[in-house]
């Protein structure tokens, strides 16, 4: 049984990092074949280090700096150059290396996380819902190629959309201590609020009316054919359910706590 798995399974420097810093990801790649999960885990570690620049950078410069160093690193597997001495970029090598991995979704993630330092919120929901396509739909049609499972390229799209667009409202009480705003413009004006107010949480009793609006646009019909897109989608509807039996409040203490069974109900979904 996973639940098993998970108990007993050794766990290697990168998935330990993977446990720590995004631990639905590490679940998604617990539940995969054992064969391929160093590849995921790998996959998706990688892709919290591009995730996390603006976190770990003072300045805008210095995170596109950062962002170089990984699109370098990248290019340099390809290239052929033995991989930098770092645990990500060893385990990445290894891992393009095995399922011949194409270099452009990795160039695609790397250049999406620019937005991140211009430290703005998108235009319209348009602009939004484009931001969860260029973090997200490359990494799951990476991780497809390593379980080689097929999957129509519209399908996955409108899968990775749902999940970006709900991590981020689980994390917009995390995003906004750190002064970042995700939520469209056109959302916020909707609202009569602006980035200031609503950083400053001035306007905080509206924002389980922004999250209940943000939640119409995630596409929930969506029966997937992939293993691992039916339980990325599986978890997405999970936690959807998990915000709206709370009232949309997601700075309620009770939102940190994963919903009743997660692992089973993914598992045998």
């Amino acid at each position: 049984m996973v639940i098993m798995v998970i108990r007993t399974m050794p766990l290697s420097y990168i998935a330990q990092t993977l446990r720590q810093q995004d631990k639905d990801r590490f679940l998604l790649a617990l539940m995969s074949p054992a064969a391929h999960r160093d590849a995921l885990c790998a996959l998706f570690t990688f892709n919290t280090e591009i995730a996390k620049t603006r976190e770990v950078v003072s300045e805008t410069q210095i995170g596109l700096i950062r962002l170089q160093w990984w699109r370098d690193a990248v290019k340099e597997i390809y290239q052929g150059h033995n991989p930098r001495d770092h645990a990500v970029v060893k385990a990445l090598a290894q891992a393009i290396k095995q399922y011949d991995l194409p270099q452009g979704l990795f160039d695609t993630l790397i250049y999406a996380r620019e937005f991140d330092l211009e430290g703005v919120a998108p235009a319209d929901k348009k602009g939004l819902l484009h931001y969860c396509d260029f973090t997200t739909t490359p990494l799951h049609q990476l991780v497809l190629k390593v379980l080689d499972e097929e999957e129509d390229i519209e399908e996955i799209k409108r899968i990775s959309l749902n999940y970006a667009l709900i991590g981020l409202i689980r994390a917009l009480p995390y995003m906004l201590s750190q002064r970042r705003v995700f939520i469209s413009k056109d959302i916020l004006t909707a609202h009569d609020l602006t980035e200031s107010t609503l950083l400053d949480f001035n306007q905080r009793d509206i924002l389980p009316r922004i999250v209940e609006q943000l939640l119409t646009l995630p596409d929930q019909a969506i029966k997937p054919n992939s293993t691992f897109l039916k339980r990325a989608q599986k978890m997405t509807q999970l936690y959807t359910a998990q915000i709206k039996a709370n009232n949309y409040d997601v700075f309620d203490p009770k939102m940190t706590i994963p919903p009743k069974f997660l692992t089973l109900r993914i598992a045998f979904n």
